[in-house]
């Protein structure tokens, strides 16, 4: 047999294989060359290869990026091909771009809410009968203009409220208007500032497109200050409190129940404090794959909701962490509405801070005890990754994140007079002293004579390897029946 006589859906499967990434972490940095030779074979392979080829397309916001994308569009093969949309919410900030994006066209967005370009653009996502995944790309660097440092090198709060509006009004759109196309099931969102945005949430459109999805994949982000001396600021934002019950109430809870995959991504530390996520009966009867980013487990019941999943396939912890040493000054604990449960309390002038006003505390948690809860609770898991990586989070190729050996950073500690708060007990930490015993009230810290940065990642180290060990060697064996 020849291989013209090959029936499609082998040639369709041998063809995929010319794929690739030109970037492995990047799900966007296609290598077009091998698909786009095969395209040149005969019309049987140029149909076939375009399918690969076109699968995914990506909005710019550089010059010429909407013309490109309308040309793209008008193609009736390049249309029936796109399965997935990637959409840039504003132009690259970084100085090699500075001439390649109108930029008066993006001020006047900002400003004035005007950029029929753009929305003109967005709309004609409504001709992609086969569209299912959408990607919404915002900047890490993110403002509100209410704080005395500003940027124009970042997005505003103003322009990324506008482009979820029009994102989810065209998605919406295309549902209405579009009888027969498919329905888009997967959602991710890169950079989803830390606000409570009642008025989008409580909009027709995002209610329509939420109850169409089986995957919600979200890293959000938060703003932070440029300038040191004024970090200390970031962790007393407001939106750091109440965004994770936003999260909750909002986002999870009317779309819980048909969720098959959920990725929750923060840049800084996050389900403690100084928010809260509260997980109580907090259910997804149908979860078969759960990434959790920066997640910080403080409680010995905390990880509850997720031992509750118990359909769950594959589990991703990354950069998650267990706060070790915790201190919280200026009456925070109460103000946060933080509960000391499982933590003991050390007296004034444990580990060298004699302020007033400073709670210390030590939790004892392991991840040894995790790993063990983990594979006790949840018979179905059959993959399970663990990673400390500090590049970018794996939102583009989850499928790439490599288990790793226990990273001495998967302990924290908490400070309230430090930045963000969430401290990598590795890399520098305000608990420079490993010993709870109080030091004379009337001396002063830089007084006291150090003696060694906390450990319990050394402490632990070996039975939190061989409980992961136990835990991915449990996967294997459940692949294996």
């Amino acid at each position: 047999m020849e291989l013209k006589d090959f029936p499609n859906e082998t040639l369709d499967l041998i063809i995929s294989h010319l794929f690739e990434f030109a970037d492995k972490y990047d799900s966007d940095a296609q290598n077009p060359e091998h698909l786009a030779n095969a395209r040149l074979v005969c019309q049987q392979w140029n149909e076939l290869a375009s399918r690969h080829l076109f699968s995914s397309i990506h909005l710019r916001h550089r010059s010429g990026a909407f013309e490109k994308w309308n040309t793209m569009l008008d193609n009736e093969t390049i249309r029936s091909s796109v399965r997935q949309v990637h959409i840039d919410s504003s132009p690259p900030f970084e100085d090699d771009y500075e001439d390649e994006c109108d930029w008066d066209l993006w001020v006047r967005w900002q400003d004035e809410g005007e950029y029929p370009e753009f929305i003109d653009s967005l709309n004609r996502i409504g001709e992609l009968r086969n569209l299912t995944s959408l990607v919404l790309h915002f900047g890490r660097a993110c403002r509100t203009g209410e704080y005395d440092f500003d940027s124009e090198a970042s997005e505003p709060l103003s322009s990324r409220k506008r482009t979820l509006h029009a994102v989810f009004d065209a998605m919406a759109k295309r549902t209405n208007e579009s009888p027969g196309a498919t329905t888009i099931r997967s959602l991710t969102i890169e950079n989803l500032q830390n606000f409570v945005l009642d008025d989008f949430t409580g909009s027709d459109a995002f209610e329509q497109v939420m109850q169409g999805l089986k995957g919600l994949h979200v890293l959000v982000a938060d703003e932070e200050n440029a300038l040191d001396e004024e970090r200390e600021a970031d962790l007393y934002r407001p939106e750091r409190q109440n965004f994770e019950p936003h999260l909750r109430q909002a986002w999870l809870d009317p779309i819980a129940e048909q969720l098959t995959s959920l990725s929750l991504l923060f840049h800084c530390g996050w389900g403690v404090m100084p928010g809260k996520f509260d997980t109580s009966g907090l259910s997804f009867p149908n979860l078969r794959t759960l990434h959790l980013g920066a997640y910080i487990i403080a409680h010995h019941n905390q990880l509850d909701w997720v031992l509750r999943q118990t359909t769950l396939h594959t589990l991703r912890l990354e950069r998650c962490a267990i706060a070790s040493h915790l201190r919280i000054g200026g009456g925070h604990r109460q103000l946060w509405d933080i509960q000391d449960t499982d933590w003991v309390k050390h007296p004034r002038g444990a580990f060298g801070f004699n302020s007033e006003d400073d709670e210390i505390y030590t939790f004892e948690g392991t991840w040894a005890d995790v790993f063990k809860a983990i594979r006790e609770s949840l018979p179905n898991l059959l993959d399970f990754r663990f990673s400390r990586f500090l590049g970018s989070f794996s939102l583009d190729r989850p499928d790439l994140m490599e288990n790793e050996q226990p990273h001495p950073a998967r302990y924290f500690t908490f400070d309230t007079g430090y930045c963000s708060g969430w401290i990598d007990d590795v890399i520098q930490s305000t608990f420079d002293i490993d010993d709870p015993e109080p030091i004379d009230i009337g001396s002063g810290p830089t007084l006291y004579i150090k003696k060694r940065r906390t450990d319990r990642g050394v402490k632990t180290y070996e039975e939190d390897l061989r409980a992961l060990e136990d835990l991915v060697a449990s996967t294997r064996r459940n692949r294996s029946c």
